[in-house]
């Protein structure tokens, strides 16, 4: 049997790029539909040589390219909304570039399956079926969910993210997982051009069809803060504040001189992009992510002298870029907030106030800022006119889903955890690197969780949550398939 079938000799994947493009085609008219002219039309004749060009690339380039689209598919978020209606939570059922990319993904790897005999799925059972119980609590939560579609639309983008997340965990080769984390590095890069241009121009790029929108906050000085294409400042720092662990991690790892120098470079533009985001929140959860990552990865190599020396260096970088992010810094804390933080503990207390009503199941998932009004017995939520989030993450989830909802959504991050921690000992050095500086990021979210909404709110962020847990699950495959093999 070849092994580099073109895609015109494989049957599947004859059937499902054509219908990949059309969804595609789709999902483009329909977001492309607010640009200029001349932009829609470079995007079109793009996309269209682009189309011809993979369909005489073989099998291994399909995967690159899915798994490029994936990465980029995330901050970049090109989607279709269906069924959409005006809400504060999950709005829609969103079908966009990084869903449709891993459903590709996932046929390209069932074909190898099929046609090479090769074992191709596998799977980490204590992170996937702590998702699944999540899942479940939701429906449990139709109990008392004054809502039930806007739970089944929760349900729905679990779903998705539960296959994006399933898709990456099988990616089955260093070399994927490699290409997925330049990707990362590579989207960290241009939100961060994105964020560094409305910063310093005040205006749009008009990237809208991507999730460019305006945020202000404030004025004067705090109404400049950037959102990239995540439609709010705190989103953009969720992004940056879970992926600069792991490039961090991956310039103490990576042995590639070239690779190296690209994180490095990602990396100190992507604390930039971080501090103009002007979220205090993401400054404190990344001031105790990479602290992490230093001494859990440094450790081991503190008496060799090349890392002696790139610890001086590292040293002097951090005091240059302290003197040049201070008077930004020290301005957002001292600025006036206009009243955002004195409002978290009134919300806190208002939801705790629903909780105490609702403990089992909740209120119904995503149905919270929806009866947030209705079951609050404090009068904090007043605080919104209309409908109101709770900035705290794990109240959030503890209000719509209850106890049992609480405990499997902690224990999805828990079992990431426990399966990172078993492993370090057992795989290489660059595989440790992933698996530290993918829970710092996830420890960084923590964090950042309990000031703010968190990555719930945003298709985008979830999506890269899902993404990072399934980076975890691709290393401990990965180990599991070899340890089988060397039997």
């Amino acid at each position: 049997m070849k092994t580099s079938t073109t895609i015109s000799e494989t049957p599947i994947i004859k059937i499902l790029f054509p219908i990949f493009m059309g969804v595609f085609a789709v999902i483009l008219a329909i977001s492309l539909e607010t640009l200029e002219y001349k932009t829609a039309f470079a995007i079109t004749a793009g996309l269209f040589i682009g189309g011809i060009a993979i369909y005489f690339l073989n099998q291994k380039s399909i995967t690159y390219i899915s798994i490029f689209t994936l990465g980029l598919g995330i901050p970049f978020n090109l989607d279709v909304n269906l069924f959409f209606r005006p809400y504060i939570g999950v709005t829609s059922v969103d079908i966009g570039v990084t869903f449709l990319s891993s459903v590709v993904l996932y046929l390209v790897f069932y074909y190898e399956h099929i046609v090479k005999g090769i074992k191709r799925f596998y799977s980490n059972r204590m992170i996937l079926f702590a998702m699944i119980f999540y899942m479940l609590s939701g429906v449990l939560s139709l109990y008392n969910a004054a809502s039930k579609e806007l739970v089944v639309l929760e349900l729905v983008r679990l779903t998705i993210l539960l296959i994006i997340f399933y898709t990456v965990m099988n990616f089955g080769k260093r070399e994927y997982i490699s290409a997925f984390i330049v990707t990362l590095s590579i989207c960290v890069f241009l939100e961060f051009l994105l964020a560094f241009y409305q910063y310093k121009t005040g205006r749009l790029l008009g990237l809208y069809a991507f999730g460019e929108t305006r945020y202000e906050f404030g004025v004067g000085y705090l109404q400049s803060r950037v959102s990239g294409t995540f439609s709010h400042a705190n989103g953009l720092a969720y992004f940056f504040e879970l992926l600069l662990p792991l490039i961090f991690a991956m310039i103490l790892v990576e042995e590639n001189k070239m690779l190296k120098l690209w994180y490095i470079i990602t990396f100190i533009f992507g604390i930039y992009g971080l501090v103009i985001t002007l979220s205090r929140g993401g400054w404190l959860a990344t001031a105790v992510s990479l602290p992490i990552v230093f001494i859990l990865l440094f450790r081991k190599r503190i008496t060799e002298k090349r890392f002696i020396l790139s610890l001086f260096f590292g040293l002097v970088a951090v005091i240059i870029l302290g003197v040049i992010f201070y008077p930004t810094i020290a301005r957002r804390l001292q600025a006036y907030d206009y009243g955002s933080a004195g409002t978290r503990r009134p919300l806190n207390l208002a939801a705790i106030s629903v909780i105490k009503q609702f403990p089992v199941t909740g209120v119904g998932m995503n149905n919270f800022a929806k009866v947030f009004r209705s079951y609050d017995t404090t009068g904090g939520s007043a605080l919104f006119k209309t409908q109101g989030l709770v900035h705290n993450l794990f109240l959030g989830v503890w209000t719509e889903t209850g106890t049992i909802g609480i405990i499997t959504f902690v224990w999805i991050f828990l079992s990431t955890f426990i399966v990172a921690t078993r492993l370090l000992s057992k795989v290489p050095f660059w595989y440790s690197g992933i698996l530290i500086g993918v829970s710092a990021g996830l420890l960084a979210q923590f964090i950042h969780g309990m000031f703010d909404p968190g990555f719930r709110v945003l298709m985008s962020t979830s999506m890269l949550v899902y993404s990072m847990i399934g980076i975890i699950g691709a290393v401990s495959v990965l180990y599991q398939a070899n340890k089988q093999i060397s039997k």
